[in-house]
């Protein structure tokens, strides 16, 4: 009897440091840049590191372990390289950092599906969904539940900061951007749209004082650019200040597919890849000639109401031209509201329904 337990004893010790043990420690050591933790989800690896040019020509699906949910549930964001048979440009391609702007989704989704790693010059590396909490919570921000529950803008807080120091979101967007973002990208495009109740057109905010920048927003081919110095916190500053060209990329409205802007952005992604020579062929002339600004004006609901617009997106308005009406529940008239100069019209409320202090146009100069 004694000799059977000693033998269940070796047996089990021999499984331990042959299976799951051993299996650990393999996971524990990066092979070729890549911190694999040998969790699978749906097959695919998760990992928490990646270096793209130590991966062979082809399609490559991950999902990245960003952190932790108070059930002590990991949480999984996906990423999609495609590494091109000759070496080139890394195009880092991040959507949905909001979690109810989606159309991003669907432009690298299509991106993805018309991309040949045979004759692609370079790396396209695609993050189509930077926040699921959010996403899943059908929010803009990153919920987080410690101490009574908050809702966070994760981009006004990269770079993050990981370890003991760094706050939830923090260490969020740092574990992101230590092992994703910042090592695999010569240049970026953080694609966003505008926030619930309102929408943009075709839309690009890039800093002129970075040429590349300058000359990513015209080859994406928007409706509408303002040359923006960036807003701390956010993938685009954050990058340019790393020394990395980055561009921020709206496309339309929250919270929906809208097929004509995702084809045309995917136009403009195909368009920046050929001024990078990562696709063949020469940059092609935009189908429009963008609308360029320094600053914009928001016109604000002095009070609640039910709005009505008088004017549409991209459309040029004069100093103290009626923009919106706002009425009340009966239909009475409680306010004008008016153009407080020259410009364009880059933003408009989509929802009727306006509280005081909402926005019902933005307006471009």
């Amino acid at each position: 009897m004694r000799f059977l337990r000693l033998l269940m004893v070796l047996v089990c010790a021999a499984f331990a440091g042959t299976g799951a043990g051993s299996f650990a420690d393999e996971a524990a050591a990066p092979a070729n840049g890549i911190q694999d933790t040998g969790d699978r989800v749906e097959g695919l690896p998760v990992i928490t590191s990646l270096a793209v040019e130590n991966l062979p020509t082809g399609r490559h699906d991950y999902y990245f372990r960003a952190g932790w949910r108070n059930t002590g549930a990991p949480i999984h964001v996906p990423v999609a390289v495609v590494k091109g048979a000759a070496e080139g440009t890394r195009l880092m391609l991040t959507a949905a950092v909001h979690g109810d702007e989606l159309n991003g989704i669907g432009v690298l989704h299509k991106l993805l599906a018309s991309l040949d790693a045979a004759t692609l010059k370079g790396t396209v590396i695609a993050v189509p969904g930077v926040n699921p909490p959010g996403i899943m919570a059908n929010n803009r921000r990153f919920p987080v539940s410690t101490g009574g529950g908050s809702l966070v803008d994760l981009n006004r807080n990269f770079p993050g900061r990981g370890g003991d120091e760094g706050s939830i979101a923090g260490r969020y967007v740092g574990a992101l951007w230590e092992g994703l973002i910042k090592p695999n990208a010569d240049i970026a495009v953080d694609l966003h749209t505008q926030t619930r109740g309102s929408a943009y057109p075709l839309f690009v905010f890039a800093d002129f004082g970075n040429y590349q920048a300058k000359a990513a927003a015209f080859a994406l081919g928007p409706d509408m650019i303002k040359n923006d110095s960036g807003q701390e916190g956010t993938v685009e500053t954050s990058l340019v200040k790393e020394g990395i060209p980055a561009v921020t990329f709206e496309v339309g409205a929250p919270k929906v597919f809208q097929r004509d802007l995702i084809d045309r952005a995917v136009w403009g992604l195909r368009n920046l890849m050929r001024s990078h020579h990562m696709l063949a062929g020469k940059v092609e002339e935009p189908p429009v000639k963008p609308i360029v600004g320094s600053a914009y004006t928001n016109v604000f609901a002095g009070r609640g109401g039910i709005a009505v617009l008088h004017v549409g997106l991209k459309e040029r308005v004069a100093r103290g031209q009626v923009v919106a009406t706002l009425y009340d529940a009966f239909g009475r008239e409680l306010e004008k509201y008016t153009a407080p100069h020259d410009g364009w019209v880059l933003a408009v409320a989509t929802d009727p329904m306006r509280e005081a202090g909402s926005m019902l146009v933005r307006i471009l100069r």
